[in-house]
Order: structure tokens, then sequence, then C-alpha cells
């Protein structure tokens, strides 16, 4: 007995010490990701303000007559006054129609081919590794970023950008990333309180680290031009290559792929939503999907047209005004919703920290298509506060619902459907903001507030009945770190939002969990 005791304690030391070096190691690795990260979102994120401001200035070159001024800094040739003759304000309808159907064009080169990349691409990496999910992208955005110096610099056609973007749709662009780093999150935290607030604080680093991207950028823009901005970003790109190439770990270790056919990996991707196997779990789901699809669609049509509708009447706001107000509201955003999930959490579930986020930016949505001053669109990111905290506790919720082993699979259908909704929120409230931009420009908007609406009422509904269903239980499988439970004692579960529980059975046989 003596002996026995004495190797379950040396097992059991064995087992601490190894833990402890695991979380040394998780450290090093979550702070490299978190810079890579930043890195990537500050130099790939500004590029949709960037291009959409060049295509502006182009299409004001051209119904100007004026020859080559877009290829310096902007000045003061802009037609978009305060106080405008009928012809100038025909001439900015015409402008803002003309460069929303280019934005179009640039937004669906990248959704369309990186929706069928991220339909497979996660469920691989559970198989070959997460750094390609990594490096992909940032290729990706060195191509797009290439071919734009060369349109900028040149003063090439503009179709050649969508050259360049469709090149960094199909390495995956940012939803592939994304995905990368929150697949990541998951293979190096093991609870969920503890991968929830991962997520948002990667999330807050992409808010800080686009704020950066952004101010940075209108401020070169203002100063330089369009080339300088793209030089820096692109120097960024290939810094966070040569960071994840030699200096981050891998944390799947390689097997071989039995099964190469896309079929297999889109039934891995896609199965958590059909499977009727699932029972209830299938249900939740499809939900936290609907939910994640409807806020995309509006975040997505939200940065289609907001540039636009800042350069244009009344705001007529330039390059530096822009870059301001980016940095200010991610960065509010981004503190505030930070807050709240981490104190919050303590005293509510995190899904109704979510839904409430939910309706506020459903207010903030209607006050920035009545705004008529600059000072109620500056109280925009006010009102949407905590608006930010939504996606993180979905992602949160879905992940914790599967194994370790399928945390590539459950992110790739995330990124599949987030690129999926961005392309139609992209179409939708592009084509919505150059058919009303003279009559309602806010009319857009408004529609996206609806949509929110529908989002919050779908997850309100799913949060009052989950706690009446006692069965609704969405962990049913073991964690590796987990210790196996003993007689009497069922495998830890977890309720919809609730904390880890472990639910003690009689000596009984214990029912069966769908």
């Amino acid at each position: 007995m003596d002996d026995i005791k004495k190797q379950d304690l040396t097992s059991s030391k064995d087992s601490n010490s190894n833990n402890q070096e695991k979380a040394v190691s998780y450290t090093k690795d979550r702070i490299v990701t978190t810079i890579v990260l930043m890195l990537y979102m500050c130099a790939s994120m500004p590029s949709f303000p960037l291009f959409t401001q060049y295509i502006h200035s182009r299409y004001e070159d051209f119904y100007r007559n004026v020859t080559n001024s877009s290829s310096t800094s902007p000045g003061t040739h802009s037609p978009c006054v305060h106080n405008t003759s009928e012809e100038a304000d025909k001439m900015q309808v015409y402008i803002q129609r003309s460069t929303s159907y280019e934005v179009l064009k640039l937004s669906l080169s990248v959704q369309v081919p990186s929706t069928i990349v991220n339909i497979v691409v996660g469920s691989y990496s559970d198989h070959i590794g997460r750094k390609m999910l990594f490096i992909s992208p940032l290729l990706g955005c060195i191509c797009r970023y290439a071919v734009f110096m060369l349109v900028v610099k040149f003063h090439l056609n503009l179709n050649f950008i969508i050259l360049g973007t469709l090149l960094d749709g199909f390495s995956g662009s940012a939803s592939t990333f994304i995905l990368a780093n929150m697949a990541y999150a998951a293979d190096v935290t093991k609870t969920h309180a503890t991968r929830t607030f991962a997520i948002v604080i990667a999330d807050c680093s992409v808010s800080i680290a686009i704020a950066i991207g952004q101010l940075m950028t209108g401020f070169l823009i203002q100063r330089l031009g369009y080339f300088c901005p793209s030089v820096i970003n692109t120097t960024l790109i290939l810094l966070a290559t040569v960071i994840v190439t030699y200096g981050l770990t891998e944390t799947v270790k390689k097997k071989e792929v039995k099964e190469f056919s896309p079929v297999v990996h889109l039934k891995k991707v896609f199965g958590f939503y059909f499977n009727k196997s699932n029972g209830n779990t299938r249900c939740i789901f499809i939900t936290s999907v609907i939910v994640f699809a409807l806020i995309h669609i509006v975040n997505i049509g939200l940065t289609s047209i907001e540039t636009l509708y800042q350069l244009g009447r009344p705001f007529c706001w330039d390059p530096e005004e822009i870059g301001y107000y980016g940095a200010y509201s991610t960065v509010f955003m981004a503190i505030s919703g930070l807050i709240a999930i981490k104190l919050g959490s303590k005293c509510m579930r995190v899904e109704i920290l979510a839904v409430t986020g939910m309706f506020l930016q459903m207010g903030s949505l209607i006050l920035e298509g009545l705004a008529s001053t600059d000072t109620m669109l500056y109280s925009v990111p006010f009102v949407s506060s905590i608006s930010g905290v939504s996606v993180p506790v979905i992602r949160s919720v879905m992940s914790h619902m599967v194994d370790s082993q399928e945390q590539g699979a459950i992110f790739s259908s995330m990124a599949a459907v987030d690129t999926l909704s961005g392309a139609i929120g992209s179409a939708t409230f592009t084509f919505l903001y150059s058919a009303t931009v003279d009559t309602m420009r806010g009319m857009a908007f408004l529609v996206m507030a609806a949509i929110m609406l529908m989002a919050a009422v779908i997850m309100t509904v799913v949060i009052v009945w989950s706690p009446k269903q006692p069965e609704y239980v969405l962990i049913v499988s073991q964690r590796q770190d987990e210790e196996p439970t003993g007689a009497g004692c069922s495998k830890r579960t977890k309720l919809l939002g609730g904390p880890l529980q472990k639910t003690y059975l009689t000596m009984k046989k214990p029912p069966a969990v769908v």
C-alpha cells in the first residue's frame, strides 16, 4: 500500500509539473499569437477604407476631368463641401454610386473565394497543424498590397485592384487568420471561462490593432498620399510572417490525413448542424450559427458603406478624420467589451451580455442612419459600447460544445459562415446605399438595425428557453486534460452559458445522455 501511495504521489507530482510546463509554454505562445494578430490586423484591416478612399478620389478626378491628382495626398479639390450647388450635389451622387459599385466588386472578390477556402481548411488543420492557417492569409495580404501599390504608382486601371483582392481571397483572407487564432486559442485553453476570456482578449487586440492602423493610415494618406501607407502595412505583414515562421509553436501533432476528399471534411465541418444523433445540441448549434451569421451580415455591410457615408454630405470627412473616428470607435468599444465580460460574467450569464450588446448596436445603427451632424456620428460608438462581446461569446459557446480534435472543424464552419454572410451583407447594403444615396442615405443603417433586432430576439428566446430544458447537455465528451470520474459521478457537463458542473448521481446506472 505504501508503495502504491508513493507511486500515486509521484505520478501526481509529475502530472502537476507537466501542467506547469504546458502553462509556461502556452503563455509564451499566447503572447506570440497576440503580437502576430495585432500586426496583421493593424496592417490588413485599414486596407478597405484605404482602397475605398483611393477609388473615391479616382472617380472625383474622372468626373472633374482632373489628371492623376489622386496619386498624391488629397487636397482641397474634393467637390464635397457642406454647402453645394445642385450641379455639385449631382456630381457627389455619381461619385458615390460609382465608388460603391467598385467597393462591391472588391468585397465579393475577397468574400467568395475565401468562403470556398474556409469550408475545409480548418478541418485539414486538425491534422496538418495550425501554422498553415496563419501563413496563407499573410501571403495573400502581401499580394493584395503589392498589386495596389502598382496601381497607385503607375495609375493603372482600377480593375487591377480586383486581381490583388482575388489572390487574397484564395488565401483565405482575414477570416482564415481569425479562424487560426480562435483554433489556436482553443488549443491552449481548456476551461470555458478561460477560453471565453482568451477569445475576448483576442478580439480586443484586434480592435486596438485596427484602431492603430486606421489612425496611422488616415494620417499618412492626408500628408503623403496612398502609396506610403501601403508600403508600411506591407512591411508589418512581412514582420508577422517571420514571427509565425520562426517563433510560433505548433500545437497540433501532425497526423496523416487518411482522407483528402473535400466531401469528408465538408461533413466534418457542417456535421454539427445536421447530425440528428446530437439531439437538442444540434438546435443550439443551428441557432447560434444563425445569430452569428446575422451579426456578420450587419458588421460587414457596415464596413462596406461606412467610409462612403462619411466621405459624402453632410459630413465630408477627410482621410485623417476618418482615421480618428475609426480609432476612437474601435478602442472605446474594445475596452467597454472587455470590462463587461470581466465584471458582468461574475453575476450573469455571458449570453445575456451578448444580447445586451445586440440591442445597443441596434440603437447605434438607428442613430447613425439618422445622423446629420458630426456630434451625432461621434456618439454612435458610445451608444454601441459593449456590442463587441456578442461575437466572442457565440464563438466561445460553440467552441466549448465540441472536443479538442474538432476545434479546427467548428471554427472552419464559423469562418465559412462569416465569409458567406459577409458577401451577402456587402452586396445587399452596397446596392441599397447606392440606390438611396440621393433620397435617404441612412436607409441602409436602419435595415441593419432591423436585422440586429432579429438576432437579439433569437438569442433571447434561446436564453429564456434553455434553463427549462435540463437535458440540454452541451458537452457530453470528456476533455483530455480532465481526470476520469469515479463511481457515482458523471462526466463534466455544461448548460448553455452556465459554469462547468459535476452532476452527482446515485450508484444506479446513470441515464443515457443524448
